[in-house]
């Protein structure tokens, strides 16, 4: 009997990455706005005028960066809620999410897969999508081997990935 699964692990790492930089941006922005409250009332003139320049420059960036943190974890949270786990052994496939764990039989579902070119260490991944009563799943940056293994079990119980339009 053949079988494939596939577990995610990889975003809780990244949502503790991007967690850890939005801390230390409010911590920086937070003893920023201290610094200059305190400077403010010994500037002068010109002095004021280009102390309060710097300030909103370095406050935009502070800013910038958290926002950019807390999409990024947005969307990797909804990776997440998508598909956990998938499996596939006896002719049916398990699909398991946030909300509960699925089985079908593979003959209940279509799959596509979408290829990205991620870097020049990682020349290219495939993104795997799931179609199964009305909902789309996605396994989000399979490597090739992966998708390689994947793709041997499907054939061996007679479906194929086609590539989405």
């Amino acid at each position: 009997m053949s079988e494939w699964i596939w577990t995610s692990n990889d975003t809780s790492w990244a949502i503790n990455e991007h967690m850890s930089a939005i801390k230390k941006g409010l911590l920086l922005l937070a003893i920023y706005v201290i610094i200059i409250i305190a400077l403010t009332p010994y500037a002068r003139g010109n002095e004021f005028i280009g102390l309060m320049v710097i300030a909103s420059i370095f406050i935009i960036i502070f800013i910038a960066t958290i926002i950019h943190s807390y999409t990024r974890i947005r969307t990797i949270r909804k990776a997440i809620t998508s598909l956990k786990r998938v499996e596939i052994k006896r002719g049916s496939i398990i699909l398991e999410t946030a909300n509960g764990t699925y089985t079908a039989s593979l003959d209940e579902i279509t799959m596509c897969h979408k290829t990205m070119s991620v870097s020049r260490s990682r020349p290219y991944v495939y993104n795997i999508f799931i179609k199964y009563q009305g909902m789309e799943y996605e396994i989000p940056y399979l490597k090739p081997e992966d998708y390689g293994a994947l793709k041997q079990v499907l054939k061996k119980h007679g479906k194929d990935i086609e590539q989405c339009p």
